[in-house]
């Protein structure tokens, strides 16, 4: 009976959070305009407790499933820009819904115990927050990154501040490991000159809908 309450409750908590919606998708940069260099702005900021980093769960109204992650990646007036992760192949529309990230865990039910003097519940585990990402294409057989790939770390490195951890991911998939050592080696040092002092390398598979190659910069506070 205890189980079925929580679950009531639990229910009430994730109604009660009405989505915000995608009113804009706006193109930035020169062509080629990939999806992942697009900007979605949603209808709703600091208002609504938005803030830098956050994830929310994109979906389509009438459908049960999950279109992909949206990244908040700053906060203009009354509306958040967001950077779109698919989990499909597909992207988001304008009136499209996004959701706050909720916990992936779900309380476990207490068994009865009979022992008159009660044990302690061991402590609960917490996750880490997810880091804020960023993903920049390059050509493929191409090391250098490009000017409009700087500008692009100039903004994330205004945006997140330079402290904290920085990881740069090159997916080990998409390139041969001396190709891969060089767009490494090449974005750890544009990000070394905009006052990032270190930046981890991470290779594990990764992919993006693009007849390019994509990289990631990830930041954890």
């Amino acid at each position: 009976m205890r189980w079925f309450s929580l679950c009531l409750a639990l229910c009430a908590v994730l109604g009660a959070q009405a989505p915000l919606h995608v009113v804009a998708v706006e193109r930035r940069g020169p062509p080629p305009y990939e999806p992942g260099d697009r900007i979605y702005c949603l209808d709703g900021a600091q208002e609504q407790g938005l803030h830098v980093g956050d994830r929310l769960i994109v979906k389509r109204a009438g459908d049960l499933r999950t279109l992909g992650y949206a990244y908040v990646t700053g906060l203009r007036g009354a509306q958040a820009e967001t950077r779109f992760e698919p989990k499909e192949a597909l992207y988001p529309m304008k009136g499209d819904l996004a959701f706050p990230a909720l916990p992936t865990w779900v309380p476990k039910a207490r068994a009865l115990n009979v022992d008159p003097i009660p044990a302690a519940p061991a402590p609960m585990m917490t996750s880490a927050a997810p880091p804020r990402e960023g993903i920049l294409y390059f050509l493929p057989q191409q090391g250098e990154l490009s000017p409009a790939g700087v500008k692009k770390l100039e903004a994330w490195v205004k945006a997140w501040g330079r402290a904290g951890r920085w990881a740069v991911q090159v997916p080990s998939d998409k390139a041969t490991p001396a190709l891969q050592k060089q767009r490494a080696e090449s974005l750890q040092a544009a990000l070394r000159a905009l006052g990032v002092a270190q930046a981890a390398v991470e290779a594990e598979p990764r992919s993006a809908d693009s007849k390019f190659d994509p990289t990631w910069i990830r930041h954890w506070d």
